[in-house]
């Protein structure tokens, strides 16, 4: 097996609460995550909204803070890199945003804001520009008659094109698309999808996907994180995390996802209740007063380390550790 592009060591991400009385409140958005991502392997991000998804896609890129832990990416040390190694992770690292029409200069063409990336990172000569700009257009399926536009001028679905267009001018070896299909129409969705599968087959891209749509996970990732309040409570190949979720919290997840047969209702025994405030988690695991299996255990202690059920790692206080775990397996999973 290759060595990991990414590879994530007990990463977490704690901030001050803003707001009056809070202030010297601690808000652990991301509390020791662990996990690796193999060159071209599409993981999938995923939990309600809140759990620390998007905060931790921004660390890896170091366009937010690290506390605690190591991020290496191809060699850099993200967390402690300088301004040499952060010039590098910027040139082979990009990120794509939910509101494709914030993540665009209002005042810049389409052709202008792709051609900005080419010549900020020198991908290609002067001369050159206009057929690169043209060229990555076309790969993300926008017509060059809308080179000269501008953001407002185009709908939701070709800004994103647009979006998408810029984070491939650089040619990156990672890209994390953050919830980047969430504020489309359900048809649109589908063709950014399909854009990113064909894609991903043609460049060998690496993405982390960040969402909460799990019919969308299910189609365009090779592995599935399930995140609950900062903390990893599942891992697995995306056939096994969805086939067989081990987890409480993964279960209740895959329960609700909508069906289209008008003959199945809705679940027996929806997940209730919101998670807990990030300022004020309560002790043991922070699952357990909405936990349908919860254990006197689960209240005082937290979650014990990871360990490997039915081909899936796993944090809960319900399993013991399956030493006899196949070896290949467990390196496929932690990979």
């Amino acid at each position: 097996m290759s060595a990991p592009l990414l590879r994530v060591e007990d990463l977490a991400v704690h901030f001050r609460a803003s707001g009056a009385g809070s202030a010297k409140k601690l808000v652990r958005a991301v509390n020791g995550v662990t996990f690796n991502l193999q060159p071209g392997e599409t993981l999938g991000l995923v939990g309600e909204s809140g759990c620390g998804k998007s905060t931790l896609g921004r660390a890896l890129l170091r366009l937010g803070q690290i506390t605690e832990g190591r991020v290496f990416f191809d060699g850099i040390d993200v967390a402690n890199a300088d301004a040499a190694a952060v010039a590098r992770l910027r040139r082979e690292t990009a990120m794509i945003f939910q509101d494709p029409y914030n993540a665009l200069n209002p005042r810049m063409t389409i052709g202008n804001a792709i051609a900005e990336v080419l010549r900020v990172h020198e991908k290609v000569p002067a001369g050159g520009i206009k057929t690169r700009v043209i060229e990555l257009m076309q790969l993300v399926g926008l017509s060059p008659d809308l080179i000269d536009r501008r953001p407002a001028a185009l709908s939701g679905g070709q800004c994103q094109r647009a979006g998408i267009a810029r984070a491939l001018a650089i040619d990156p070896k990672l890209i994390i698309a953050d919830e980047c299909v969430a504020a489309l129409d359900v048809s649109i969705q589908a063709q950014i999808i399909n854009l990113l599968i064909e894609l991903k087959s043609r460049m060998n891209l690496s993405l982390i996907f960040i969402a909460h749509d799990l019919g969308v996970v299910r189609r365009l990732c090779d592995r599935v994180v399930v995140m609950y309040l900062g903390r990893i409570v599942e891992e697995g190949l995306t056939e096994d995390v969805f086939g067989n979720p081990q987890h409480p919290y993964t279960k209740a997840l895959m329960r609700a996802i909508p069906e289209i047969d008008p003959d199945r209702g809705l679940p027996d025994d929806p997940l209730g209740g919101e998670p807990p405030s990030p300022l004020n988690l309560p002790t043991g695991c922070a699952f357990h007063p909405r936990c349908p299996a919860v254990m006197p255990v689960c209240r005082k202690d937290p979650p014990p380390a990871t360990r490997f059920v039915n081909n899936c790692r796993v944090a809960c206080h319900l399993y013991q550790d399956q030493s006899s775990t196949d070896q290949q397996t467990r390196e496929t999973i932690h990979a």
